[in-house]
């Protein structure tokens, strides 16, 4: 990998510069608003709406309602699977390079509004394809993004493909693998491998690649029966929540309280997770060589603990119904914020998550074990019969969810 990643990186001449909006020469200030001269792509807007905790706040957003494409291509081999993986450099990625799904494009991009070439392999991604295996819509990260979705694809290929030397067919059990190493699969590739039919993925039973206790456990998760009152309870709460009005209310950006807008960006004035600030990027072997764009610069390291835990001697994981603004449906399932520090550690993972529009924005995603599930908890507990159910549906579970569950898949 570090041989192809550096070979990459080198033929692209990655280098990337801040810049000030007034030399920008694709994106532009207009009526509070900051927008691409194509009207394509993306927005950074403002949002008035209530926080968590019931709060009025202001903050900008980006408004990509464009549902992008995330696809892998797979195919057996000899009996074995194997998917098309793309090497992708993108300019807040914390290694510059990350694995992602053979398509990762946003409509601007296939429509070639850059006015660049295609992206590699859109075409086999589309809902009319035959070879379709799988296909739902998944929301992005709710607290960033307005209403946007990435339509995640898994197709068979039975084809002799030609493919740039950003693209390699790998080993599906080579991806599980490297699920457990930092900064190298992306947000995206996580998100289409959790949502596909963990059965198609491999020539197994699922969770039968590693031979431990804890294997064990996931596959018995795997099998249990789904209890239908119970499941019918969790989303018809969070159904009742999609039907519910809140507050969310458009303003210009130089109406945000607590935000000032300068040429260098749009920055906080009391403690915020990020700042807005301007790219410019070069990076020759993209579909455009040459580019400049508004990008999200977190402060600080974000961490998302999935607990699993055990009520009558069977494995269950935590979640809890959350709200955000930016989420289309307004609520899904998300992994519950608590504390325990004696808890077993199973998979720990830091992700640069959506190196596209985020600046090394970094989180680590673990796997805890507490022993005896904690009943207290506010929330629900769910097997992985139920999780994947729910996974091969739309718009259920967050982003931030979805990188989660997808250590689990290291012991698929």
């Amino acid at each position: 990998m570090n041989n192809w990643f550096s070979g990459l990186i080198k033929k692209s001449g990655f280098h990337i510069e801040w810049i000030p909006l007034s030399k920008s020469r694709f994106w532009f200030l207009k009526e509070g608003i900051i927008s691409h001269k194509s009207g394509h792509f993306f927005r950074i807007i403002g949002l008035r709406f209530h926080d968590l905790k019931g709060n009025l706040t202001d903050q900008p957003f980006i408004d990509q309602r464009e549902i992008g494409t995330l696809g892998f291509l797979i195919r057996e081999i000899k009996q074995k699977k194997e998917i098309l993986v793309q090497a992708k450099i993108e300019p807040g990625n914390t290694n510059i390079i990350q694995l992602a799904p053979t398509c990762q494009a946003t409509k601007s991009n296939s429509l070639r509004f850059h006015g660049g070439k295609e992206p590699p392999f859109s075409h086999f991604f589309t809902e009319e394809h035959p070879q379709v295996i799988s296909s739902t819509l998944q929301s992005e990260q709710g607290s960033r993004f307005l209403n946007k979705r990435n339509r995640n694809i898994l197709a068979l290929n039975f084809q002799k493909l030609s493919f740039p030397d950003s693209h390699r067919w790998i080993s599906v059990d080579t991806m599980l693998s490297l699920l457990s190493e930092d900064y190298l699969i992306n947000t995206d590739a996580r998100s289409v491998l959790v949502c596909s039919p963990w059965d198609k993925l491999v020539n197994r039973v699922p969770f039968s690649r590693l031979k431990t206790t804890f294997t064990d456990e996931l596959l018995q998760s795997y099998k249990q029966k789904t209890k239908t009152q119970q499941f019918e309870e969790i989303k018809k709460n969070i159904i009742s929540i999609h039907q519910k009005k809140y507050l969310i209310k458009r303003i210009p950006l130089d109406g945000l309280d607590n935000w000032k807008i300068t040429n260098l960006g749009i920055v906080p004035l009391q403690k915020r997770p990020f700042k807005i600030r301007y790219l410019k990027i070069t990076a020759k072997n993209r579909e455009v060589p040459e580019w400049d764009q508004p990008i999200i610069d977190s402060y600080g390291e974000g961490r998302v603990d999935l607990i699993c835990g055990r009520i009558n001697g069977k494995l269950y994981f935590h979640f809890k119904i959350i709200v955000e603004p930016g989420l289309y449906n307004k609520a899904e399932l998300s992994p519950a914020e608590t504390n325990y520090p004696k808890a077993n550690i199973l998979q720990s993972v830091l992700q640069s998550d959506e190196g596209g529009r985020f600046f090394q924005d970094i989180t680590r995603y673990r796997v805890i074990d507490i022993g005896r599930a904690d009943l207290a908890l506010d929330g629900y507990w769910m097997n992985l019969a139920q999780i994947q159910s729910l996974l091969l549906k739309n718009g259920w579970f967050t982003n931030e969810a979805r990188s989660a569950l997808s250590l689990l898949l290291y012991w698929l």
